[in-house]
């Protein structure tokens, strides 16, 4: 089969402008299924498909061939800013041997040559050893206790189970389509 390039691009379009409307008919909240049958053709080389239920039995959409589940709320672990951790990170080893009142004239060049030395063992593998692991598990349960669970809400799950048929014999005279055509424009 071979299809008019931008086809798919074409089809796109219409399939977000039908799913508006399909929207708008629906509440969020809604568990909705449908049998969806669909004939497409290009009408400039003649590839044509039908699309429709694939018959089944049970799974998701219970023998159907769409379903749109409602949506759900989930909770997820608040983003942390990875820059924001090491900055702080590095600030607290810095205070570790540099006292509050020193001058930073004088302990410029050494600090940052601590940062730089610091920087590279936390980026580099090479520098870790199974040694350093043995506090791991108390770090992750302090992280974790710290670190906020976010509820979000998201759209439910969009399911199809539709077969596409090739249609090689379809032979449509196009002309009456394309001298009634009405003008819609979709944006």
């Amino acid at each position: 089969m071979e299809w008019t390039d931008g086809v798919a691009k074409a089809l796109r379009k219409l399939a977000t402008e039908i799913d508006k409307v399909e929207k708008g008919r629906h509440e969020p909240t809604e568990d909705y299924y449908s049998d969806p049958r669909v004939y497409v053709m290009d009408m400039d080389t003649g590839a044509a498909v039908l699309i429709e239920t694939e018959l089944h039995e049970g799974g998701k959409t219970h023998g159907r061939g769409y379903r749109r589940c409602p949506q759900v709320t989930q909770r997820i672990a608040s983003k942390f800013p990875q820059k924001k951790v090491m900055s702080r990170l590095l600030s607290m080893c810095i205070r570790n041997f540099v006292p509050e009142d020193t001058d930073p004239a004088i302990y410029s060049r050494v600090v940052n040559k601590a940062i730089a030395d610091i920087a590279e063992m936390l980026t580099n593998e090479s520098q870790w050893t199974a040694e350093d692991d043995k506090f791991s598990a108390a770090l992750d349960s302090a992280i974790k206790s710290l670190m906020d669970l976010t509820l979000s809400t998201r759209a439910g799950d969009t399911l199809i189970n539709v077969s596409i048929t090739p249609i090689e014999t379809a032979m449509m005279d196009t002309s009456a389509i394309v001298e009634n055509k009405q003008e819609v424009v979709i944006e």
